[in-house]
């Protein structure tokens, strides 16, 4: 692929900007584009549950469910061993 000027030479044929994309290219993109949003939902999603976190820490209504604590501290130690 070579690049002249606003037009892009891809071995036999030549596309410029008005051009358009490839179908192929363009189906490429369009799947990015749903995983990018389907990463930028979670993050909101991660997101909004921290800040209810730090809220929860910030009253003093945090509780922690020492049996899940404690399955997640062997659950770890086995992973690790």
């Amino acid at each position: 692929m070579i690049k002249q000027g606003n037009s892009v030479t891809t071995g036999s044929s030549v596309l410029t900007p008005d051009d358009g994309l490839p179908a192929h290219d363009g189906t490429q993109l369009s799947k990015l584009s749903s995983v990018i949003n389907a990463f930028e939902g979670g993050a909101q999603v991660m997101q909004r549950q921290l800040q209810e976190a730090v809220r929860a820490v910030a009253d003093g209504t945090y509780r922690v469910d020492p049996i899940m604590l404690s399955r997640r501290i062997v659950g770890e130690a086995l992973r690790t061993v």
